[in-house]
């Protein structure tokens, strides 16, 4: 099977003012790290290398050759993609971060879920809702899905699924905790019911926080006047004291 290969370069700077500059020429800044390398490498991808590299990239081919193209020794390495970041506006890609890996030994990384079908409680007017969209796995690099996939037609208004309940390949491990709600189905009227209780909840942080505004306001004034009506007030030891001076 061909290799699947990406080209890089070592980026010799590092610093928010540099990476504002390689984007600005369209270069992708990105790093390269791993349990045998002693640091990890900063690279710079073209963007023309990366768009042409995803129009032959399929989701199945997860091990990627990345060459690293001005590098003396070891320019070829095996790796995945470990994290991309986008810029949460536009969508751009802003960073990926690649993690090598050594053909026999297993990794740690997040597998997206893929959710399929429709709920039979979606079609009686219940409400979809995906509390997880990806889980830890423990694997070889070999064995790595592109994605999980989950079923949810036979889910039914009330009813939802765990990362237990999920269906994966034996060679597979699954890290995230086994109890974890992945996707339920609620009833339109439970959805409103929680809704109405997180404003209910809100409204009620606002008007103690107001009670408190209040209530700081208040005091400073009751102190004052109590300062004022002070000296104008006697004690009772110097009030005995007059009497007696006056007999």
């Amino acid at each position: 099977m061909e290799k699947v290969r990406l080209k890089a370069k070592l980026r010799n700077k590092t610093g928010k003012e540099y990476i504002r500059k390689l984007r600005k020429k369209e270069i992708l800044p990105a790093v390269l790290y791993g349990p045998h390398l002693k640091r990890s490498l900063p690279l710079e991808i073209e963007l023309k290398d990366l768009r042409s590299f995803l129009s032959h990239f399929y989701e199945k081919e997860k091990i990627i050759t990345l060459d690293i193209v001005d590098q003396k020794v070891n320019k070829e390495r095996e790796v995945i993609i470990k994290e991309v970041q986008r810029n949460w506006v536009s969508g751009s890609l802003q960073h990926i971060d690649f993690y090598e890996i050594t053909r026999g030994e297993k990794i740690t990384t997040m597998v997206p879920l893929s959710f399929v079908g429709k709920a039979q409680g979606e079609k009686l007017g219940g409400i979809v809702e995906h509390l997880v969209r990806e889980v830890e796995v423990e694997c070889l690099p070999r064995d790595l899905p592109s994605a999980i996939e989950v079923d949810v037609t036979s889910l039914n208004t009330g009813d939802f699924l765990e990362v237990k309940d999920l269906t994966v390949p034996s060679e597979v491990k699954v890290i995230t905790h086994p109890q974890e709600v992945v996707v339920s189905v609620v009833s339109p009227m439970r959805k409103e019911e929680e809704e109405k209780v997180e404003e209910e909840e809100i409204a009620e942080e606002v008007e103690v926080v107001g009670k408190k505004e209040k209530k700081a306001e208040e005091v400073p004034g009751k102190e004052e006047k109590e300062v004022e009506e002070t000296p104008g007030k006697k004690k009772e030891g110097e009030k005995e004291e007059e009497k007696k001076s006056k007999k």
